[in-house]
Protein backbone atom coordinates (compact mmCIF):
# COMPACT_ATOMS: atom_id res chain seq x y z
CA UNK A 1 0.00 0.00 0.00
CA UNK A 2 1.44 3.13 -0.72
CA UNK A 3 -0.09 6.50 -1.67
CA UNK A 4 0.96 9.81 -1.96
CA UNK A 5 1.34 13.97 -1.89
CA UNK A 6 3.60 16.79 -1.89
CA UNK A 7 3.52 20.69 -1.59
CA UNK A 8 5.16 22.80 -3.66
CA UNK A 9 4.63 26.10 -5.81
CA UNK A 10 7.44 28.29 -6.10
CA UNK A 11 9.86 25.36 -7.75
CA UNK A 12 7.22 24.97 -10.38
CA UNK A 13 6.41 28.61 -11.40
CA UNK A 14 10.09 28.19 -12.10
CA UNK A 15 10.37 25.01 -13.80
CA UNK A 16 7.36 26.34 -16.00
CA UNK A 17 10.07 28.43 -17.87
CA UNK A 18 11.82 25.48 -18.57
CA UNK A 19 12.20 24.58 -22.29
CA UNK A 20 10.41 21.22 -23.51
CA UNK A 21 13.68 19.50 -24.52
CA UNK A 22 14.47 19.55 -20.25
CA UNK A 23 11.20 17.52 -19.85
CA UNK A 24 11.51 13.78 -19.19
CA UNK A 25 8.61 11.32 -19.21
CA UNK A 26 9.12 9.55 -15.92
CA UNK A 27 7.27 5.89 -16.84
CA UNK A 28 7.80 2.50 -16.16
CA UNK A 29 9.51 0.78 -19.22
CA UNK A 30 9.84 -2.98 -19.31
CA UNK A 31 12.20 -3.75 -22.28
CA UNK A 32 12.14 -7.30 -23.95
CA UNK A 33 14.72 -9.91 -23.17
CA UNK A 34 14.80 -8.30 -19.95
CA UNK A 35 14.36 -10.30 -15.99
CA UNK A 36 14.06 -7.33 -13.26
CA UNK A 37 14.33 -9.15 -9.77
CA UNK A 38 12.71 -6.71 -7.31
CA UNK A 39 12.92 -6.72 -3.41
CA UNK A 40 10.29 -5.43 -1.24
CA UNK A 41 10.41 -4.92 2.41
CA UNK A 42 7.90 -3.75 5.00
CA UNK A 43 8.22 -2.89 8.47
CA UNK A 44 5.27 -2.70 10.32
CA UNK A 45 3.90 -1.23 13.87
CA UNK A 46 0.29 -1.44 15.27
CA UNK A 47 -0.99 -0.86 19.09
CA UNK A 48 -4.50 -1.42 20.16
CA UNK A 49 -4.87 -0.13 23.45
CA UNK A 50 -7.46 -1.39 24.71
CA UNK A 51 -5.46 -5.09 24.71
CA UNK A 52 -2.45 -3.41 27.00
CA UNK A 53 0.90 -4.94 25.89
CA UNK A 54 -0.78 -8.05 24.36
CA UNK A 55 -1.77 -5.00 21.76
CA UNK A 56 1.22 -4.47 20.26
CA UNK A 57 1.91 -6.15 17.33
CA UNK A 58 4.68 -5.84 14.48
CA UNK A 59 5.32 -7.39 10.78
CA UNK A 60 8.78 -7.70 9.26
CA UNK A 61 8.37 -8.89 5.83
CA UNK A 62 10.75 -9.62 2.79
CA UNK A 63 8.91 -9.93 -0.60
CA UNK A 64 10.99 -10.91 -3.31
CA UNK A 65 9.08 -10.49 -7.44
CA UNK A 66 10.79 -11.26 -10.75
CA UNK A 67 9.20 -9.60 -14.11
CA UNK A 68 10.39 -10.99 -17.25
CA UNK A 69 9.74 -9.51 -20.65
CA UNK A 70 9.54 -10.75 -23.85
CA UNK A 71 8.52 -9.71 -27.05
CA UNK A 72 5.31 -10.68 -28.60
CA UNK A 73 4.17 -8.66 -32.28
CA UNK A 74 4.47 -5.30 -31.39
CA UNK A 75 3.44 -5.90 -27.55
CA UNK A 76 5.60 -6.74 -24.70
CA UNK A 77 5.12 -9.07 -22.43
CA UNK A 78 6.02 -8.95 -18.56
CA UNK A 79 5.24 -12.25 -16.37
CA UNK A 80 4.94 -11.08 -12.79
CA UNK A 81 5.59 -13.51 -10.25
CA UNK A 82 5.95 -13.84 -6.52
CA UNK A 83 9.07 -15.45 -6.08
CA UNK A 84 9.61 -15.73 -2.43
CA UNK A 85 7.80 -14.45 0.91
CA UNK A 86 9.83 -14.47 4.38
CA UNK A 87 7.72 -13.12 7.52
CA UNK A 88 8.53 -12.67 11.17
CA UNK A 89 5.16 -11.33 13.20
CA UNK A 90 4.66 -10.48 16.74
CA UNK A 91 0.77 -11.22 17.04
CA UNK A 92 -1.07 -10.40 20.37
CA UNK A 93 2.14 -11.82 22.24
CA UNK A 94 2.63 -14.58 19.93
CA UNK A 95 5.28 -14.95 17.70
CA UNK A 96 4.72 -16.62 13.85
CA UNK A 97 7.55 -17.10 11.12
CA UNK A 98 6.98 -17.95 7.49
CA UNK A 99 9.44 -18.80 4.77
CA UNK A 100 8.25 -19.34 1.50
CA UNK A 101 11.63 -21.82 0.96
CA UNK A 102 10.15 -24.04 4.15
CA UNK A 103 6.16 -23.26 4.18
CA UNK A 104 5.22 -26.64 5.98
CA UNK A 105 7.29 -25.08 9.47
CA UNK A 106 5.13 -21.92 9.68
CA UNK A 107 0.89 -21.94 10.94
CA UNK A 108 -1.83 -23.14 8.71
CA UNK A 109 -2.80 -19.52 8.94
CA UNK A 110 0.04 -18.30 6.98
CA UNK A 111 0.20 -21.07 4.97
CA UNK A 112 -2.93 -19.97 3.47
CA UNK A 113 -2.43 -16.59 3.16
CA UNK A 114 0.86 -16.23 1.94
CA UNK A 115 0.54 -19.63 -0.27
CA UNK A 116 -1.81 -18.13 -2.59
CA UNK A 117 0.56 -15.89 -4.11
CA UNK A 118 4.10 -17.64 -3.77
CA UNK A 119 4.98 -18.85 -7.13
CA UNK A 120 1.70 -17.24 -9.04
CA UNK A 121 2.27 -15.24 -11.53
CA UNK A 122 0.26 -13.28 -14.32
CA UNK A 123 1.25 -11.41 -17.91
CA UNK A 124 0.68 -7.93 -18.66
CA UNK A 125 0.83 -6.97 -22.29
CA UNK A 126 2.09 -3.45 -22.44
CA UNK A 127 1.98 -1.33 -26.25
CA UNK A 128 4.94 0.58 -27.74
CA UNK A 129 3.90 3.37 -25.43
CA UNK A 130 3.96 1.55 -22.35
CA UNK A 131 0.05 1.21 -21.88
CA UNK A 132 -1.23 -2.00 -20.51
CA UNK A 133 -3.32 -3.14 -23.67
CA UNK A 134 -3.77 -6.54 -22.03
CA UNK A 135 -4.10 -8.75 -18.47
CA UNK A 136 -3.39 -12.70 -18.82
CA UNK A 137 -3.04 -15.67 -16.30
CA UNK A 138 -5.51 -13.93 -13.73
CA UNK A 139 -7.21 -17.21 -13.28
CA UNK A 140 -4.13 -18.46 -11.96
CA UNK A 141 -4.31 -16.41 -9.02
CA UNK A 142 -6.86 -17.91 -5.88
CA UNK A 143 -8.83 -16.07 -4.24
CA UNK A 144 -8.29 -17.38 -1.20
CA UNK A 145 -10.31 -16.67 2.70
CA UNK A 146 -8.19 -15.47 5.11
CA UNK A 147 -8.99 -15.80 8.55
CA UNK A 148 -12.38 -15.77 7.48
CA UNK A 149 -12.70 -13.09 5.60
CA UNK A 150 -13.07 -12.77 1.69
CA UNK A 151 -9.10 -12.02 0.15
CA UNK A 152 -8.72 -9.85 -3.43
CA UNK A 153 -10.00 -10.82 -6.43
CA UNK A 154 -7.33 -11.81 -9.32
CA UNK A 155 -8.97 -8.56 -11.14
CA UNK A 156 -8.27 -6.47 -8.08
CA UNK A 157 -5.09 -8.03 -6.93
CA UNK A 158 -3.25 -7.17 -10.62
CA UNK A 159 -5.01 -4.06 -10.62
CA UNK A 160 -3.13 -3.15 -7.61
CA UNK A 161 0.28 -4.11 -8.50
CA UNK A 162 -0.25 -2.17 -11.94
CA UNK A 163 -1.23 1.09 -9.49
CA UNK A 164 1.77 0.05 -7.40
CA UNK A 165 4.00 0.81 -10.27
CA UNK A 166 2.14 3.85 -11.61
CA UNK A 167 0.53 5.48 -8.83
CA UNK A 168 1.95 9.08 -7.87
CA UNK A 169 3.87 9.40 -11.08
CA UNK A 170 3.31 12.43 -13.92
CA UNK A 171 0.98 11.41 -16.71
CA UNK A 172 3.36 13.97 -18.86
CA UNK A 173 6.98 14.99 -19.09
CA UNK A 174 8.32 16.88 -16.29
CA UNK A 175 11.39 19.21 -15.78
CA UNK A 176 13.39 19.36 -12.44
CA UNK A 177 11.07 21.25 -9.64
CA UNK A 178 7.81 20.90 -11.39
CA UNK A 179 5.22 19.31 -9.29
CA UNK A 180 1.89 17.49 -10.43
CA UNK A 181 -1.19 16.22 -8.86
CA UNK A 182 -3.14 12.85 -9.08
CA UNK A 183 -6.56 11.27 -7.93
CA UNK A 184 -6.50 7.34 -7.50
CA UNK A 185 -9.27 5.00 -6.44
CA UNK A 186 -8.61 1.30 -5.88
CA UNK A 187 -11.17 -1.67 -4.73
CA UNK A 188 -9.26 -4.46 -2.72
CA UNK A 189 -11.07 -6.63 -0.70
CA UNK A 190 -11.70 -7.22 1.87
CA UNK A 191 -10.59 -3.79 2.57
CA UNK A 192 -13.10 -1.77 0.32
CA UNK A 193 -12.77 0.96 -1.81
CA UNK A 194 -9.62 3.41 -1.20
CA UNK A 195 -9.59 7.22 -2.49
CA UNK A 196 -5.85 7.89 -3.12
CA UNK A 197 -5.21 11.76 -3.70
CA UNK A 198 -2.05 13.63 -3.41
CA UNK A 199 0.95 15.77 -5.51
CA UNK A 200 4.05 14.91 -6.19
CA UNK A 201 7.55 16.44 -7.31
CA UNK A 202 10.23 15.90 -9.89
CA UNK A 203 12.97 17.25 -6.84
CA UNK A 204 16.12 17.30 -8.77
CA UNK A 205 18.79 14.62 -11.10
CA UNK A 206 21.40 12.82 -9.26
CA UNK A 207 24.06 10.58 -10.26
CA UNK A 208 24.47 7.35 -9.35
CA UNK A 209 27.01 4.33 -10.76
CA UNK A 210 27.14 7.23 -14.00
CA UNK A 211 23.84 7.65 -14.74
CA UNK A 212 21.55 10.36 -14.01
CA UNK A 213 18.64 9.30 -11.96
CA UNK A 214 15.17 11.64 -11.27
CA UNK A 215 15.28 12.60 -7.28
CA UNK A 216 10.86 12.54 -6.89
CA UNK A 217 9.13 13.15 -3.48
CA UNK A 218 5.41 12.52 -3.47
CA UNK A 219 3.31 13.08 -0.05
CA UNK A 220 -0.25 12.82 0.35
CA UNK A 221 -3.00 11.14 2.04
CA UNK A 222 -5.83 8.35 1.73
CA UNK A 223 -9.38 7.70 2.51
CA UNK A 224 -12.21 5.34 2.25
CA UNK A 225 -15.21 7.34 0.73
CA UNK A 226 -18.94 7.24 1.91
CA UNK A 227 -20.32 3.91 1.17
CA UNK A 228 -22.94 3.86 -1.34
CA UNK A 229 -26.47 3.52 -0.58
CA UNK A 230 -27.53 -0.38 -0.08
CA UNK A 231 -23.76 -1.60 0.19
CA UNK A 232 -22.08 -3.36 2.73
CA UNK A 233 -20.02 -1.44 5.21
CA UNK A 234 -16.42 -1.64 5.03
CA UNK A 235 -14.46 -3.60 7.33
CA UNK A 236 -12.84 -0.14 8.55
CA UNK A 237 -12.30 3.70 7.77
CA UNK A 238 -9.04 5.62 7.28
CA UNK A 239 -8.82 8.10 10.27
CA UNK A 240 -7.94 12.01 9.85
CA UNK A 241 -4.36 12.94 9.21
CA UNK A 242 -3.54 9.35 7.66
CA UNK A 243 -0.47 10.23 5.61
CA UNK A 244 2.04 9.17 3.30
CA UNK A 245 5.15 10.49 1.81
CA UNK A 246 7.84 8.44 -0.61
CA UNK A 247 11.05 9.18 -1.97
CA UNK A 248 12.01 7.41 -5.25
CA UNK A 249 14.88 7.01 -7.43
CA UNK A 250 14.41 6.77 -11.25
CA UNK A 251 16.55 5.72 -13.36
CA UNK A 252 16.25 7.76 -16.77
CA UNK A 253 18.16 6.01 -19.09
CA UNK A 254 16.55 2.69 -17.71
CA UNK A 255 13.21 4.05 -17.60
CA UNK A 256 12.86 2.24 -14.34
CA UNK A 257 12.75 2.62 -10.38
CA UNK A 258 15.83 1.58 -8.69
CA UNK A 259 14.55 2.63 -5.31
CA UNK A 260 11.66 4.30 -3.72
CA UNK A 261 10.75 4.44 0.33
CA UNK A 262 7.83 4.86 1.92
CA UNK A 263 6.87 5.92 5.40
CA UNK A 264 3.12 5.85 6.41
CA UNK A 265 1.32 6.70 9.25
CA UNK A 266 -2.34 5.51 9.70
CA UNK A 267 -5.11 5.77 11.48
CA UNK A 268 -7.56 3.07 11.26
CA UNK A 269 -10.82 3.38 12.78
CA UNK A 270 -12.31 -0.31 13.38
CA UNK A 271 -15.24 -0.38 15.13
CA UNK A 272 -15.65 3.29 16.34
CA UNK A 273 -12.71 2.52 17.89
CA UNK A 274 -8.85 4.30 15.97
CA UNK A 275 -5.79 1.76 16.32
CA UNK A 276 -2.23 3.88 15.02
CA UNK A 277 -0.23 2.31 12.42
CA UNK A 278 3.24 3.03 11.58
CA UNK A 279 4.46 1.22 7.93
CA UNK A 280 7.81 1.22 6.10
CA UNK A 281 8.31 0.00 2.85
CA UNK A 282 11.30 -0.10 1.07
CA UNK A 283 11.31 -1.44 -2.55
CA UNK A 284 15.01 -1.85 -4.83
CA UNK A 285 16.20 -3.00 -7.80
CA UNK A 286 18.35 -5.68 -6.71
CA UNK A 287 19.48 -7.06 -9.94
CA UNK A 288 18.81 -7.07 -13.98
CA UNK A 289 19.63 -9.08 -16.26
CA UNK A 290 19.03 -10.92 -19.51
CA UNK A 291 16.59 -13.69 -20.00
CA UNK A 292 18.27 -16.96 -20.27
Amino acid sequence: MRILLILVIISALMAGSLPAADKTLLRAHWDAGKVYTVENVLNSSTTMPALGESGKQTTNMTQTMTITVKAEGDLRLAVVKIAGIKALMNMMGQVMTYDSADPAKSQPMLQQAFGAIVGKEFTLAYDKDDQITEVRGMDSLAVTPVTGAKGPEPKQFVDAFRKSQELGMPKVPVAPGETWAFDETLEMAPLGTMHIMGTGKFDSIVDYEGRKHAKLLIEGSFIHPAAAAGAAAPMFQFGEGSSINIETIFDIERRVSISSAVNSELKIVVGGKEIPVSQKVTTKLIKLEDVK
